[in-house]
C-alpha cells in the first residue's frame, strides 16, 4: 500500500470518530442544561414576584390600616403635624418605608418625613382625575424618580366626611415612598438564595433571558409610573453553579476519552515515524549537506519518497551547471538593486517633500480660516462702534479693542509670512504710494498705545525724498508696524522716533533709509547677533514680561533682504535702541500720479442688491451693518445651496460668497452658478469672502471662477472699493 493513501485513510477515520463522539456528547450536555435552565428560570420568576408582592403588602397594610384610624383623621382635620409625627413616623422603619406624607386635597403638606413643602413631594401635581380614581380604589401604587432614585409610591385617600365639619377639608391623602436603591436590592438578595437584584432605568424594557453559555437566568419586572408607562426595570439574575459542577463531572469522562485519543495518536505516530518521518529526515540531510550518498537507501523503493529522492538526485546534478549562471545573474541583480535603491530613495524624498508641503499648506489654510473668522467679528464690531457717536472714554476703549485685534491679526500674518518665506512662495507687489502717508498712518495707528504709556511718538520726514514712490507699500507698512510696535512695547518712558531720509538717488530710483528709535530697555551687546533669528528674543524673561512670538524681527529682516535692502541695529542697555533699514523704490512722476488718481471713477453703490452667502451669523450681521450704512440692499443665505435657490428666484447685482459652509461650500456653489444658471445670471460677479490668507488659497479662488476676493477680517474701505469696482450703477 502506498504511504500517502494509508496516512490519509487513518487521519480521516480518526477525525470522523472524534467528531462524532464530541458532537453526541455536546448535544446531550446542551439538552440537559437547557431543561435545567428553563426550570430554574420558572422558579426565579415565581420567587421574584413573591418577594416584590410581599414588599408591596407591607406598604399597603401600613397605609390602609392608618387611613381608617379615627385619631389620625382627627389629627389630619386639625393639621396636627406633631401628633402624626410622634405616632406614625416611628413605625416607618418597621414597615421598611423611607418617605411618609399627609397632604390635603389641595396637595398642601400637613406632615411628613423628608419633605418640607409640596414641591418636595412626588405627587404635588396630583389632579382631580387621580382624586376620582382614589375614591373608587383603596390605593394607587406606582413608581417615580425622586431625589435621583427610583421610588415606589403608594397613595390612599383618608375619608374625612364623618369627622370633618369644615366644608373646605373633606378629603386628605396618605402618601408612602420606598426607595428602590442598593440597600433595598441587597436585602432582596439576602433573602433570595444567591439572586442578584439590579435596577435599570431603560426606556425600552429588557427581555427575560436564559444564557446557556454563562449558565445565567434573568427575570425583568416592569416598574410603571403614574400613567402606566415603564420608567425602570427590576432585574433579578442568578448563575446556576450546579450546572458548572455538572460540567466538571462530565469533564472527567473527557480525560478518559483524551487518553484513548492519545493512545491512538501514539500508534499513528509510530506508523508515521517509520513510513514518513525517517525518509523525510534522510531527504532533509541530503538537501542540507548537498550529498547524494544519503539517497542510495531510499531512491530504489516504490513510494513517494523514492520519487522525491530521484528528483533530488537529478537536482544535484543540474545544480552544478546552474551555479555559474547564478553568479552572473547575482552580479547583474546587485547592480540593478543599487540603481533601484538610488531611484527609490530619490522618489521617496520627493514624495515626502511634496507631502510635507501639502500638509503644511493645509494646516496654514485651516489655521488662517479658524483664527481669522472670530477676529473678523471682533474687528468688524470695533469698526462699527468706531463710526458711532461715542464719548471720549468709549472712543478710547474702541481704539484699544481695534488695536489689540489688529495686533493679534499681525501675529497671525507674521506666522503665515514666515511659512511663505521658508517655502519660497512670498511675492511682492509694485504699486504707487505716498511714503509720507504710510509713515503717518503707522504713527496714527500706535498713537493711542503710546499715549496710554505716556510716550511721545514723533515722525520726521526728509523733504529731499520724493513723496510718491513705487513698491510694495503693504510690506513697508508691515515692517514699520513691527519695529514701532516693538519700540513702544519695550519703552516705559521717554519717546519713540520714526524718520526716513534720502540715502541715494540713481536712474530714477531712490534709496530710502528708515529708522525707528526708542528710549527703552535696550539690548545687550552679546544678543545683537541673535535677535533676528526665528523665535528668538534677547532674553528669556522678555516673553514673560512683554509677550511676543519672536518672529517679528526675523520676518522684517527677511522681507527687507528679499527686496534687496539691509537692516542694522544699535542699542545700549537702559538707554534705548535704533533699528535702521534701507530699501530702494522707483520714483513716480507726480503729474502722472495725480492724473491717474483723478481718472479713477467714483461709483455710487447705494441701491446695490447684494446676496451674502455666509454661515457665520456674526460675520453676516457685521456685513449687514456696513451694507445698510452704505444703503446697499442685502439678502442672506446660510450655505451655497440656499444661495443657488435665491439666485434662481431673485435678481442681484453681486454675490459675496464664503468659501467654507455646510451643505454646499463656496467653491461648489460658484461652479454651479457658472455652469447651471442661464445668461446673464451665470456671469454675475462673485466675490470670495475668506479667512484663509495663504497664497495657495488666493490662487485657487481666482482659478475657481470667483471675480475677486476679500480677506477676513475685512477692511471696510477695501470692501467698499470692491463693491465700487463691480457696481453696475451710473458713474458720477
Amino acid at each position: 500500500m502506498r504511504t500517502r493513501p494509508a496516512i490519509l485513510s487513518i487521519t480521516i477515520l480518526s477525525v470522523i470518530l472524534i467528531g462524532l463522539f464530541f458532537f453526541a456528547f455536546k448535544k446531550a450536555t446542551d439538552s440537559k442544561n437547557k431543561v435545567l435552565l428553563q426550570n430554574r428560570y420558572a422558579e426565579l420568576k415565581k420567587s421574584s414576584l413573591i418577594l416584590i408582592e410581599n414588599n408591596n403588602k407591607f406598604i399597603e397594610n401600613f397605609i390602609l390600616d392608618n387611613t381608617y384610624d379615627y385619631d389620625l383623621q382627627r389629627a389630619v382635620i386639625n393639621r396636627d403635624s406633631t401628633y402624626i409625627n410622634n405616632v406614625y413616623l416611628p413605625s416607618l422603619s418597621s414597615y421598611d418605608i423611607d418617605y411618609f406624607w399627609a397632604i390635603d386635597e389641595e396637595m398642601n403638606l400637613i406632615s411628613g418625613k423628608d419633605g418640607a413643602n409640596k414641591e418636595n413631594i412626588p405627587l404635588f401635581e396630583v389632579t382631580k382625575k387621580l382624586s376620582a380614581s382614589l375614591d373608587s380604589n383603596p390605593y394607587i401604587n406606582f413608581y417615580t424618580k425622586f431625589n435621583g432614585v427610583i421610588t415606589q409610591i403608594v397613595i390612599a385617600p383618608v375619608d374625612l366626611s364623618d369627622v370633618s365639619k369644615k366644608a373646605d377639608l373633606k378629603k386628605a391623602y396618605f402618601v408612602c415612598g420606598k426607595r428602590i436603591d442598593s440597600v433595598y436590592l441587597k436585602s432582596l438578595g439576602e433573602i433570595s438564595n444567591g439572586v442578584n437584584f439590579n435596577i435599570t432605568e431603560a426606556t425600552v424594557t429588557e427581555q427575560d433571558s436564559i444564557n446557556s453559555i454563562t449558565n445565567t437566568i434573568c427575570f425583568h419586572y416592569k416598574l410603571p409610573d403614574l400613567e402606566g408607562n415603564t420608567i425602570a426595570t427590576l432585574e433579578s439574575e442568578k448563575t446556576l453553579d450546579e450546572i458548572k459542577i455538572y460540567a466538571n463531572y462530565l469533564s472527567s469522562y473527557s480525560f478518559i476519552l483524551l487518553g484513548l485519543i492519545l493512545l491512538l495518536l501514539f500508534g499513528y505516530y509510530q506508523y508515521l515515524s517509520k513510513k514518513v518521518l525517517r525518509p523525510i529526515d534522510t531527504l532533509s540531510k541530503a538537501l542540507n549537506e548537498k550529498d547524494e550518498s544519503y539517497l542510495s537507501n531510499i531512491k530504489f523503493k516504490k513510494d513517494e519518497f523514492a520519487d522525491m529522492a530521484r528528483l533530488i538526485d537529478t537536482f544535484f546534478k543540474n545544480n552544478k551547471k546552474l551555479n555559474e549562471e547564478i553568479k552572473l545573474r547575482i552580479q547583474s541583480e546587485n547592480e540593478l538593486k543599487v540603481a533601484a535603491e538610488n531611484l527609490e530613495h530619490a522618489t521617496i524624498e520627493k514624495i515626502r517633500a511634496e507631502q510635507d508641503r501639502l500638509a503644511k499648506g493645509y494646516f496654514l489654510s485651516t489655521m488662517s480660516h479658524e483664527i481669522r473668522t472670530p477676529i473678523n467679528g471682533v474687528i468688524g464690531i470695533a469698526n462699527l462702534l468706531k463710526s458711532e457717536n461715542l464719548n471720549p472714554n468709549q472712543q478710547e476703549l474702541v481704539e484699544t479693542l481695534l488695536f489689540s485685534s489688529n495686533y493679534l491679526l499681525s501675529i497671525l500674518t507674521d506666522i503665515l509670512d514666515f511659512s511663505k518665506i521658508e517655502s519660497g512662495n512670498l511675492t511682492f507687489d509694485k504699486v504707487q504710494f505716498n511714503i509720507k502717508e504710510i509713515c503717518k498712518s503707522v504713527q496714527s495707528l500706535y498713537s493711542g498705545n503710546a499715549k496710554n504709556k505716556g510716550l511721545a511718538l514723533d515722525f520726521t520726514a526728509d523733504e529731499k525724498a520724493a513723496d510718491y514712490l513705487s513698491g510694495d507699500s503693504t510690506r513697508l507698512c508691515q515692517m514699520l508696524n513691527n519695529l514701532v510696535g516693538n519700540a513702544i512695547k519695550f519703552t516705559a518712558a521717554g519717546r519713540v522716533q520714526i524718520q526716513y531720509r534720502l540715502l541715494a538717488e540713481k536712474n530714477n530710483q531712490q534709496t530710502i533709509e528708515f529708522s525707528v528709535t526708542d528710549t527703552g530697555i535696550g539690548i545687550a551687546e552679546d544678543k545683537l547677533d541673535t535677535i533676528f533669528d526665528s523665535f528668538a528674543q534677547a532674553d528669556s524673561s522678555i516673553s514673560t514680561n512683554y509677550g511676543g512670538t519672536g518672529l517679528g524681527l526675523a520676518i522684517t529682516k527677511k522681507l527687507i533682504e528679499l527686496q534687496g535692502g539691509t537692516i542694522s541695529v544699535i542699542s545700549k542697555i537702559n538707554k534705548g535702541t535704533t533699528f535702521t533699514f534701507t530699501l530702494t523704490f522707483d520714483k513716480v512722476d507726480l503729474a502722472q500720479y495725480e492724473v491717474k488718481k483723478s481718472e479713477k471713477k467714483k461709483l455710487q453703490i447705494d441701491g446695490l442688491r447684494v446676496l451674502v452667502a455666509e454661515d457665520n451669523k456674526i460675520n453676516a450681521t457685521i456685513l449687514n451693518k456696513f451694507l445698510d450704512k452704505w444703503q446697499v440692499k442685502m439678502d442672506w443665505a446660510v450655505n451655497g445651496k440656499e444661495a443657488l435657490e435665491k439666485l434662481e428666484e431673485n435678481t442681484y447685482d453681486l454675490v459675496l460668497m464664503d468659501l467654507h459652509m455646510p451643505v454646499m461650500g463656496g467653491k461648489e456653489a460658484t461652479a454651479a452658478i457658472r455652469d447651471n444658471l442661464q445668461k446673464p445670471y451665470c456671469n454675475i460677479p462673485i466675490i470670495a469672502l475668506t479667512a484663509d490668507a495663504t497664497t495657495e488659497t488666493k490662487k485657487f479662488i481666482l482659478a475657481a471662477g470667483f471675480n475677486e476676493y476679500v480677506t477676513k477680517p475685512f477692511d471696510p474701505e477695501k470692501l467698499y472699493e470692491t463693491l465700487e469696482k463691480y457696481s453696475t450703477n451710473i458713474t458720477v
